[in-house]
């Protein structure tokens, strides 16, 4: 059974910008679809092992905005979230 949950969020003009930009290169009928693409994937993303979820991190993220952030800030995201659960 799906249980349906609205959320609400505020962004940057530039993260409205790449929302955009990814919806209509991925071929999402519009953004709702593309933010809720992408928090299933990082749903899925917190079952595997802190190193598989790493080594995904870094792929997504040379994709989408490779200058934007270093693999060793990835690597302490990584590790907070594991402190947090």
């Amino acid at each position: 059974m799906t249980e349906s949950v609205s959320v609400a969020t505020k962004l940057t003009k530039r993260e409205a910008r790449l929302i955009e930009r990814i919806s209509k290169e991925y071929g999402f009928m519009n953004k709702s679809e593309a933010v809720r693409s992408a928090i299933r994937l990082y749903i899925n993303l917190l079952s595997l092992p802190s190193r598989e979820r790493l080594r995904v991190l870094q792929i997504i993220n040379e994709l989408i905005a490779p200058s934007r952030v270093i693999s060793s800030e990835l690597i302490e995201q990584t590790h907070a979230e594991d402190d947090a659960f």
